[in-house]
């Protein structure tokens, strides 16, 4: 995933707003530094629709993803193994008392 470019805070000064400068001080020409600021950067807008809007990648991939039942219920081995340690104990329990070998 791409940064997001953090731009300097703009503050209100009596009902104006003024921009804090990125790069450097500002000495003799103050348009031609804000200009090549970032605020002034040239941006490439998306369409939204037409020709060219085709987006790749799903806009809201592996957001609503449903869990598997093995991840939710994390008491599962532990389950399955109590049922088969009852099972095998009724087996040599049976084993036992009929003293046979199966």
């Amino acid at each position: 995933m791409k940064k997001k470019k953090s731009f300097a805070p703009v503050a209100d000064v009596q009902g104006c707003t003024t921009y804090q400068h990125n790069k450097g001080t500002i000495r003799d020409n103050a348009i031609q530094a804000l200009l090549s600021d970032k605020l002034f950067r040239q941006r490439i807008e998306k369409k939204r629709k037409g020709k060219g809007s085709y987006q790749r990648k799903a806009k809201h991939q592996g957001k609503y993803f449903e869990k598997p039942d093995y991840q939710v219920f994390g008491n599962r081995d532990f389950i399955i193994g109590f049922f088969l340690t009852k099972i095998a104990n009724r087996g040599s329990h049976y084993v036992n008392q009929n003293r046979m070998f199966i």
